[in-house]
């Protein structure tokens, strides 16, 4: 599924993954009716319909419950994403009421750590280790506020502000590296899974007399069904795939510094 996911458009990787889920379905519910007579299938019709509702219901509520949670997530990924932005355009802002020497070290450090995490670590695996790269230009920027002299107290104010926001920068970063490592666990996927597994195979159960109403239900739930999870997988994997989180906002933040350099 990798090269699916991996496409630069969720239509065509959502597309292939319908169309195949459709095909095998219909082509497993022929198969099912050439094998077993109508007649038979229709002895099932009070019990297996019943019995579909309340997996319906409960499939429904599991399955809305998860594309809930894994939206969630995938927001607050984008707001930590703008907070990591905001702050470190907050900090070469505040770093023009320090002397010239200062400002210049830490404006190159922050422009370091923005071109860094646009160019280079946002195209790396998203495994669970830290990027040496950035560990070493967030100690450049540290030691870039640690060699600040100060000269009067209106500087002092503004070291302190920025040390405030030093630490939330790094908080900032920190929460973005958890978020591409949460994942939904190998149970839930499971359930899933056989949710929609099962949901499928009660459509065996019933035999129309006109069987393309029956071929074009089973296309509906099928696909349907299908895309829900390709959108539960996308957003679960918030920083990868067609639909993955950019880093756009970063981005902008090179030609802000190029005018607050003017």
């Amino acid at each position: 599924m990798g090269f699916i996911f991996d496409s630069p458009s969720w239509v065509l990787s959502s597309s292939i993954i319908v169309i195949f889920s459709i095909v095998f379905c219909i082509s497993a519910l022929w198969y099912v009716r050439k094998k077993i007579p109508i007649d038979v299938l229709k002895k099932n019709h009070d019990v297996a319909g019943y019995t579909f509702s309340i997996v319906g219901i409960l499939y429904s509520v599991i399955l809305g419950y998860i594309v809930v949670s894994v939206h969630e997530r995938y927001n607050v990924a984008i707001e930590t994403l703008h907070t990591e932005a905001t702050v470190v355009a907050d900090l070469y802002r505040d770093a023009a009421f320090f002397p010239d020497e200062s400002r210049d070290q830490i404006r190159s450090n922050l422009r370091k750590y923005v071109h860094y995490v646009v160019n280079e670590e946002w195209s790396l695996p998203k495994d669970k280790k830290m990027h040496i790269a950035a560990q070493q230009i967030l100690k450049d920027l540290w030691d870039s506020y640690f060699n600040v002299q100060l000269q009067n107290d209106k500087q002092k104010i503004w070291y302190e502000e920025s040390i405030s926001k030093l630490d939330n920068l790094l908080a900032a970063r920190l929460e973005r590296e958890f978020n591409s490592w949460d994942r939904l666990g190998s149970m839930m996927w499971c359930l899933l899974i056989s949710g929609a597994v099962i949901t499928i195979c009660f459509m065996f159960f019933f035999g129309l007399e006109n069987f393309r109403s029956q071929m074009l239900m089973m296309a509906l739930l099928a696909g349907y069904l299908a895309f829900i999870l390709y959108l539960v997988f996308s957003l679960d994997h918030v920083f990868q795939g067609p639909e993955g989180v950019q880093p756009v906002v970063l981005e902008q933040l090179s030609g802000l510094f190029d005018r607050w350099d003017m």
